[in-house]
């Protein structure tokens, strides 16, 4: 009896012990997008000041590692409604004494930073800055329709951009512009309605957490202003969540 006590007690015991270790693992997407015609984000510190945040939203961190995996794409919004991406990857890691070893991990994860800091550098260093149309609602349609096909646990979007739009869509520019973005917000399902018969359809979006982050100015805060409530009652209509601010906050 004493024998079958001690197993029960060692058992017990190591149970315990692998529950303390075990990490709780995920997989996130992100979709990172960049508008060229705001120059602004060309500033050779976004790549450093925004890296670490994407990793912190999956769990990761460059100095101390972690077991979540996923991949972030980055690509440009301008005057075409689809463009050149690149995506990196890392799987996620199996936790606990008999999991990863924490070192190894974490040189993963670091070699994961570095794949991220020099595609970053890479495709806003060549970027045709400072273009006049911006074809916001379908590069963002586009990417969202292919996330939906995907397996992960956790879908992200970010975009740097004012979301000022400037196509044959619908624009915040010339004459009467504020009157259309007006009525485009008092009823979402007329305006994704009419969207989607000149465009890709705004997806079912509950999965989906939505970052914007935008520059405001004196000259521009009346059109963010609207630009505001039009995207966020729009995806939020398709049941995202959203957050509008002028960083990147998690």
């Amino acid at each position: 009896m004493k024998r079958i006590s001690y197993l029960i007690t060692l058992i017990i015991l190591l149970s315990t012990v692998f529950a303390c270790q075990e990490e709780i693992v995920s997989t996130t997407q992100i979709n990172v997008l960049i508008d060229v015609t705001d120059k602004r984000f060309e500033d050779k510190s976004f790549v450093s000041e925004n890296l670490p945040k994407f990793l912190q939203i999956m769990n990761l961190n460059k100095e101390t590692g972690g077991y979540s995996g996923g991949e972030i794409k980055l690509s440009l919004i301008n005057e075409v409604s689809d463009s050149k991406s690149k995506t990196v990857k890392i799987g996620s890691a199996k936790t606990g004494l008999m999991g990863e070893n924490k070192l190894n991990r974490k040189d993963e994860v670091d070699r994961f930073y570095g794949n991220l800091e020099n595609t970053f550098t890479q495709i806003l260093s060549t970027a045709n800055w400072g273009t006049n149309e911006s074809k916001i609602y379908q590069k963002v349609t586009r990417e969202l329709l292919k996330m939906k096909k995907s397996n992960y646990d956790k879908k992200k979007m970010i975009i740097f951009s004012d979301m000022l739009e400037n196509s044959n869509l619908f624009s915040f520019y010339g004459v009467n512009w504020k009157a259309g973005i007006q009525k485009m917000i008092e009823n979402p399902e007329s305006t994704l309605e009419t969207l989607s018969e000149k465009g890709p359809v705004l997806p079912d979006l509950s999965e989906f957490t939505i970052y914007i982050i935008t520059t405001r100015t004196a000259e521009n805060d009346e059109k963010i202003n609207l630009s505001e409530q039009l995207w966020m009652t729009l995806f939020e209509y398709q049941g995202a969540t959203v957050y509008f601010n002028s960083s990147l906050e998690i």
